[in-house]
């Protein structure tokens, strides 16, 4: 491929046309509200820290204002008066907790939240799209999970999943308060994907990068060479940010590589191994983007006439010993 106008680029990128990264670039909608208006507590963060006993909140008409915390609230310090006092009794899964009811097997501290919520457009209702398995070769498991997300301006949440021995199980929880959750293993939205560890949540599921060729079928153990890395898309002492290699600003997570774009979203079939917060194993590949038969386009023809179903994300997974 051609270095459109002899620009001098870094080792590993990737060059397509301004049109189809246009096409690509799915159109980045800055979340929020203005500077006088609110949608809820979050958008109060700008007017400062409460004073003792008070949190921002925004009222009917769209404005942020004190109110005062009840005794109850100030004696139960795990309530989130900055984010209105409301608590995760609405969702199927308590986010702070296993969904099985066990102890928790790690948490760790998630740095540049701020940034994240503003730069990965990190929303607060609950994504409805299903997670459903689709496989039936013995075990192997192939797992469609709706990461579309509401469109190409993305105003669902992430799709969440955790990894079980019968396939993956969706965990009904928002972004927000995936940053605080041990309960979910991965997340979609359209083309990305990212696990619940570093800078993308507080547990341990980090991930190991197969070297460039591996077929799906060849990994049959963990290597005892496999380096497991935990999300690192910010650093987390100055939050400097790293995205793709597109110039789309979508996060570098570990699974960054399973595509490509020669004209369409392509899978590189990529393998990964991925490890749990349990110490469990597990071989992934992104086996889709597309519907399979758009996918299937894209291989052909590395053109679709069809992208209403990017973001229908198909992963292909087993258990290793």
């Amino acid at each position: 491929m051609s270095n459109p106008g002899g620009v001098v680029r870094k080792s590993g990128a990737r060059w397509f046309g301004m049109g189809a990264l246009a096409a690509l670039a799915l159109a980045v909608v800055a979340p929020g509200c203005s500077s006088d208006e609110c949608v809820d507590a979050f958008d109060c963060r700008d007017e400062g820290a409460a004073p003792a006993g008070q949190a921002w909140t925004c009222n009917a008409d769209k404005k942020c204002e004190l109110r005062t915390l009840t005794p109850d609230e100030q004696e139960n310090p795990e309530t989130d008066a900055g984010t209105g006092g409301e608590t995760d009794a609405g969702t199927e899964t308590d986010a702070g907790t296993p969904v099985d009811g066990g102890a928790e097997l790690c948490r760790n501290a998630v740095a540049c939240s701020e940034q994240s919520i503003d730069k990965l457009r990190l929303r607060t209702n609950i994504n409805d799209g299903g997670v459903v398995e689709e496989g039936t070769t013995e075990g192997e498991h192939l797992t469609f999970l709706d990461g579309r997300g509401g469109g190409t301006s993305v105003p669902d949440s992430y799709t969440y999943a955790r990894f079980t021995d019968m396939g993956l199980e969706k965990v009904s929880i928002d972004d927000r308060s995936s940053l605080d959750s041990t309960a979910w293993d991965v997340a979609v939205r359209r083309y990305v994907v990212r696990f619940n560890s570093g800078v993308s949540g507080p547990s341990c599921v980090t991930v190991a990068q197969m070297p460039e060729g591996t077929t799906f079928e060849s990994v049959t153990a963990v290597r005892t060479d496999a380096q497991f890395v935990a999300e690192n898309y910010y650093t987390p002492d100055t939050c400097t940010f790293s995205g793709d290699p597109y110039g789309i600003q979508s996060p570098a997570t570990q699974t960054l590589s399973y595509w490509d774009y020669p004209g369409c979203v392509a899978m590189t079939n990529k393998v990964y191994l991925v490890q749990l917060a349990n110490g469990r194993h597990l071989k992934l590949q992104v086996a889709s983007f597309y519907d399979p038969v758009v996918q299937e386009e894209c291989r052909t023809t590395n053109a679709v006439k069809n992208t209403a179903s990017a973001g229908s994300l198909r992963l292909r997974w087993a258990w290793l010993p």
